[in-house]
Formats: structure tokens, C-alpha cells, sequence
């Protein structure tokens, strides 16, 4: 039965109105998942990813093994000298002398040692070896963290993506059928090619980017690849900020930089207060047993004194200045880290206003359904609806970056908490 021009005509706006309706409902319902406050996917596991991380980093097994070796040479010479054993046998001449043997122990005691001096100093040493342990621990907890988060964004565009390609493919088709009913021109029919195109190439670039982040991720993890990376997904929870005073305090107090400028200051302490000490005289004694040639033996003790004149010599001039450089560098981490942390601060406020912008517009300037409607009664064409709707995915991808800005931008800030 052949339908009449009018009929076709109905049949082929039904035909629209269907896809397009279709296409609204999806993008509705994907600014509705938006607006759920939850910082990132459930599957996110941030705690565990980087607690396995830790665990199986490469560096950081090899910076703890270093550290325990450091450790243990820290702890090295900080006990007393070894005693010695002297033993001396006569045979020319002992009958007239009368000494026929001498067996002498002897041990010295360093006053640096015996009040404790070295054994603090290597304790600071030990400190220090710890703060820096936690400087490059954070640096690479936090390089996971930003892969985490970039790899969330690009699951998130992923699963975006896939939806407008199999909406576009079906407008693709219709189109396809229009334009072999007649009911359609070739320069439209191409707009719909192309778009679909740059669709379809954009996928294939988010699902590289995939690839590499998943790989980082994995030799992040001692080349243990970890499950569940796939369905991290990055939502729009845009929260608010600690007051920038008391984060300052927070910082200032727990951030591994700051930890290790203390730390630092303490070892160029102890280190001024070993000096001094190794300037006190080292004193020895000496047990003394002889055995004389009519078998008669004599025993005592000889206690002697070491005085400290040129061997210590500018060591505790050279100490004292480097104090004072640990404490100049102290106050410069300071001063470097409350700049950083207020820079910081502002960089993510800005970020969240950012955000918070483009979610409100797009749950309050929606035009998808306006675009639909106009080119159903023939007020704009399909190349009008096209580049409407593009303005409109632009929007929503410029919606994810935001937010992938803000939580890279927060994770930095706040890495001294890893």
C-alpha cells in the first residue's frame, strides 16, 4: 500500500520526535546523575589503591630497605672504644732488673659517649632519615592520587561518550533512511556522517588515555596491576574548604617538608652539643699485673687523661654555623609552605566557584528539548540542531574538567595529608 505524501510526512516526524526523544531522555538523565553529591564513584577506594601502592611501590621498598641500613650505621661508633690487651715477656736481662713479665688492660672513656651525646645525635640522624622517607613517600602517593583522579574524568567522558555514539549511530541510520526515501539532501546526511566521526575519533582518544593511566597506575603498584580501576568514576561532589587559618596550622605542623626542616634544626642541635662534649678530656685506665723473676707478683692501676687540643679543632665553629643555616632553612620552608598552601587555597576556591557554575547551568539552561522541538517543526535545520547540541556536550565536557580541576587542585593542597 503506498502512503500518501501527507502520511509520509507524519510518519517521518513521528520517526524524529522518537530518536530525538530518546537522545533528550539520556542527556537528562545524565545531568541528573551530576548533580549527586559524592566526590568520587563508589568504586573509588581511594584508601585501599593507595595503601597497595605503598605497599608495592618499587621506590619506597627500596627507600625503606636504605633507610634500615641507615639506621643501623647511625647507630655504629656511638659505644666506648675497645679495650685493649698488652702482655710483655722478658728473657735478656731479667734476672738483674727482676721483671720477667707485664700483662696490661687498658680502657678508655669518652665523655661524649658515657653522657649520651652520640647515641641523641644518631636518634636525630634516624629522625631525619624518616622525614625524608615521607617526603618521597608523599610525592608518589600523590602522583598516584592525580592518576586516580585523571582516570576517574576519563571513565566518566568514556561512559558519556558511549552514550552519544549510540545515539548518534541511531540518528545516523534515520538519516540514512531519509535520504533514500528522498526526504533528506546529501549535506545533511554528511553533518550527521561527520559528527558521528569526530564522536567516534574522540573515543578512541579517551580510550588511549585509559590505557596509559591504567598502566602508570600499575608500575605505581610494582607492576601489579589492581582491580577495579575501570569503574572509578569521577562525580561532581564540590566540597567545601576547611578555614585557610587553621589548614595553615595543620599543615605547618604535620606537612613532611616542615617535619624534615624541624627534624633537620634538631640534628644540627645535637649534632652542636656533640662537639662541645668532644672537646672534654677522654680519660683511661689501665689495670697492671707484673711477674717478677723470684715469683713474686705486683698489681695496680694507671689511670691517664687525653686532652682534646688540636684534634677537635673548628668542630664546634663548624657546627654551630650549621645550626644556624637549619634554622634559616626552617624559617624559609616556612614561609615557602604558608605561600604555597594560601596560593593553593585561592587556586581551589576559584575552581570550586568554577564548578559549582557550570553544574548550576547546566541543570538550569538546558536546551535540548528547545533544540528538539525547533527542528521538529522545521524552524532550524538538522546542521542548526547539530551545532546546538554541540554547544551543549561542550558545556558538559567543560563540566568534567572542572571537576577534574578542582579535585587535582584539592589534592595537591591537601597531599601533606597522605
Amino acid at each position: 500500500m503506498k502512503l500518501s505524501p501527507q502520511n509520509n510526512l507524519k510518519t517521518m516526524k513521528y520517526n524524529r520526535i522518537l530518536f530525538i526523544s530518546i537522545f533528550i531522555s539520556s542527556l537528562l538523565k545524565y545531568t541528573a546523575m551530576s548533580a549527586a553529591p559524592s566526590p568520587l564513584g563508589e568504586g573509588w577506594g581511594e584508601a585501599s589503591l593507595l595503601s597497595s601502592i605503598e605497599q608495592n611501590n618499587t621506590t619506597l621498598i627500596a627507600l625503606r630497605a636504605e633507610a634500615e641500613a641507615r639506621k643501623l650505621d647511625n647507630r655504629t661508633g656511638i659505644t666506648l672504644a675497645d679495650p685493649e690487651v698488652g702482655y710483655k715477656r722478658m728473657w735478656e736481662g731479667a734476672e738483674q732488673s727482676g721483671n720477667l713479665s707485664e700483662l696490661t688492660i687498658s680502657q678508655s672513656f669518652d665523655l661524649s659517649t658515657v653522657l649520651g651525646y652520640k647515641s641523641r645525635a644518631a636518634e636525630s640522624q634516624n629522625l631525619l632519615i624518616y622525614e625524608e622517607y615521607r617526603l618521597v613517600r608523599m610525592d608518589i602517593l600523590l602522583e598516584a592520587q592525580l592518576a586516580c583522579i585523571d582516570l576517574a574524568y576519563y571513565n566518566a567522558l568514556a561512559a558519556e561518550l558511549d552514550r552519544r555514539l549510540g545515539h548518534a549511530r541511531r540518528v545516523a541510520e534515520a538519516e540514512q533512511r531519509r535520504l533514500d526515501s528522498g526526504d533528506t539532501d546529501m549535506l545533511s546526511y554528511n553533518n550527521v556522517v561527520l559528527s558521528l566521526t569526530a564522536l567516534e575519533a574522540e573515543r578512541a582518544r579517551v580510550a588511549t588515555e585509559q590505557r596509559l593511566l591504567a598502566a602508570q597506575l600499575t608500575a605505581l603498584n610494582g607492576g601489579k596491576a589492581m582491580d577495579n580501576i575501570e569503574s572509578l568514576d569521577l562525580l561532581d561532589n564540590i566540597e567545601c574548604l576547611d578555614n585557610i587559618d587553621l589548614l595553615i596550622d595543620q599543615a605547618l605542623e604535620q606537612a613532611p617538608a616542615m617535619a624534615y626542616a624541624r627534624v633537620g634544626r634538631e640534628v644540627a642541635s645535637s649534632q652542636l652539643s656533640l662537639a662541645k662534649a668532644q672537646h672534654l678530656p677522654t680519660l683511661s685506665a689501665t689495670y697492671v699485673n707484673e711477674r717478677h723473676t723470684i715469683g713474686d707478683c705486683s698489681q695496680g692501676v694507671a689511670v691517664g687523661v687525653s686532652l682534646p687540643l688540636w684534634a677537635n679543632k673548628n668542630r664546634v665553629r663548624t657546627a654551630r654555623a650549621s645550626l644556624e643555616a637549619a634554622k634559616a632553612h626552617e624559617a624559609d620552608t616556612q614561609l615557602q609552605l604558608r605561600s604555597q598552601l594560601q596560593a593553593g587555597y585561592e587556586r581551589v576556591k576559584g575552581l570550586q566557584r568554577t564548578a559549582t557554575l557550570y553544574h548550576t547551568a547546566l541543570g538550569e539552561a538546558n536546551n535540548t528539548e528547545l533544540l528538539a522541538r525547533a527542528m521538529d517543526e522545521g524552524h532550524i535545520s538538522v546542521l542548526e540542531y547539530l551545532q546546538g547540541i554541540e554547544l551543549y556536550y561542550d558545556y558538559l565536557d567543560r563540566s568534567l574538567s572542572a571537576e577534574r580541576d578542582y579535585h587535582r587542585a584539592l589534592a595537591e593542597l591537601e597531599a601533606w595529608k597522605l
